[in-house]
């Protein structure tokens, strides 16, 4: 997890010390909802993977958009 923990604050720009897996959209000040399709797009991209649009809303955490890069 931690390197898309690095990959996740190079797109936010902060450092990676400031994220975690419990790391919470909407709480993070960096993390507003552009953001948050900002990463869902990032992530479907640099892992080839495609979150269907009506699980974005799912996503609370870094931990619950790292599962989509996990092999299944």
């Amino acid at each position: 997890m931690q390197d898309f923990l690095v990959f996740v604050s190079a797109i936010m720009q902060v450092d990676v010390s400031q994220l975690s897996g419990n790391t919470k959209y909407k709480e993070f000040k960096k993390w507003d909802s552009l953001m948050h399709m900002r990463l869902v797009m990032e992530v479907e991209d640099k892992y080839g993977v495609e979150i269907p649009i009506d699980e974005v809303p799912t996503i609370v955490t870094l931990k619950d958009l790292y599962r989509y890069t996990l092999p299944t």
